[in-house]
């Protein structure tokens, strides 16, 4: 199963509904939204966004719209790590407490 699919499955699998689907990773030149989730009153997001040349991946997680003060921030440059832990999300966030 092809990796972006495989992510929306465990985010699915887990209740969370999927606003935006993500789709595999292509080349980027500026920022853009690739997928967001949510489940009750938190939201996951993820994008990508080029302040330089080479760019970042980044993986929000916030409670009710509260996006000054985030639950996880996470900003990463290799797209392979970002997935991965993009993949494992609803798990670390299932463990702070009842979603």
């Amino acid at each position: 199963m092809q990796l972006a699919l495989q992510i929306n499955s465990v985010f699915r699998g887990a209740g969370w509904q999927v606003v935006k689907p993500l789709e595999p990773l292509e080349s980027f030149g500026q920022a853009k939204d690739l997928a967001q989730y949510v489940k009750r009153d938190v939201v996951v997001e993820f994008g990508y966004h080029a302040d330089d040349a080479t760019g970042d991946y980044r993986i929000y997680a916030v409670h009710d719209q509260d996006w000054e003060h985030p639950l996880a921030a996470i900003t990463l440059r290799s797209a392979d790590m970002a997935l991965d832990v993009l993949r494992q999300m609803p798990g670390l966030l299932g463990r702070m407490g009842p979603l």
